[in-house]
């Protein structure tokens, strides 16, 4: 591993996306880069955070290997200043910047969509102001230390995010996701909305729904980030949350691009 760059790739959908995102930029730069692959090796239990980079039409190479933690701790500690492992997040498109008509490229579905999936991006698609909202819940409420962290986009944010939608385009349509989908039927009250997350949507599909949306509404997580960045319409209006994690922001103050509206 002298001289490679390692990229470990962890997490959910969102945060493998921004660690290939930034190996891509580092390989169009010449450097060697390997992604450690490892973490879905070791947790292979957490059904939540499988590997899914390989559902994206993204390079194809043997740079995806599951490395041991005691080879990476080995290259690390005897050549630290040398060796480049990379363990962070690379939450912002700053670490792509440049090859972002690359990413949007390979950041498509190798598969057709399911015909379920096909029904709502039909629904998307003729609607000239689709607009779709992002409601994170599941682990941001259940696990403690991931609320403590993370905490949740409240009630107010959604109704003032929708009320801003609504003085800049005439007539959205809302399309709704979220991972605790009934919650938000009793809880967010949206004239006409249509509520598209179901079991028989994957996760990669209902992120590429939200980016057939002409707007979007998200929560802070970024696999509804990734499903606004994808969107390509010209004029899209993107509401994001100020307010992005509980704690300390200072390792992500570029999270959110500058054409979007904080809220």
């Amino acid at each position: 591993m002298r001289n490679k760059k390692i990229i470990k790739i962890k997490g959910g959908l969102g945060n493998q996306l921004f660690q290939y995102a930034h190996g891509r930029k580092c390989i169009e730069k010449g450097e060697e880069v390997v992604f450690d692959i490892s973490f879905f090796e070791e947790n292979k239990k957490d059904t939540l955070r499988p590997f899914l980079l390989n559902k994206f039409n993204i390079l194809e190479t043997n740079i995806f290997l599951p490395l041991k933690e005691s080879i990476i701790k080995k290259y690390l500690n005897k050549i630290k200043s040398k060796l480049s492992g990379e363990y962070g997040f690379f939450q912002s498109e700053k670490y792509f910047k440049g090859i972002e008509p690359m990413i949007r490229k390979e950041f498509t579905l190798k598969d057709p969509l399911s015909q379920t999936a096909q029904t709502y991006a039909d629904q998307i698609q003729q609607n000239h102001n689709s607009v779709s909202i992002h409601i994170r819940r599941g682990d941001y409420v259940l696990n403690s230390s991931a609320n403590k962290h993370h905490g949740v986009c409240d009630l107010e944010y959604y109704e003032r995010a929708i009320s801003k939608i609504k003085e800049l385009i005439d007539s959205p349509a809302f399309f709704i996701f979220s991972d605790d989908i009934e919650w938000v039927r009793e809880n967010l009250k949206v004239d006409n909305a249509i509520y598209v997350s179901n079991p028989s949507l994957s996760e990669c599909e209902e992120m590429m729904l939200m980016s057939y949306c002409k707007h979007n509404i998200i929560a802070n997580s970024t696999f509804s980030w990734w499903g606004a960045w994808l969107n390509q319409n010209p004029n899209k209006i993107v509401i994001a949350p100020q307010k992005w994690l509980n704690t300390d922001t200072s390792n992500q103050p570029d999270i959110i691009p500058p054409t979007w509206i904080k809220i």
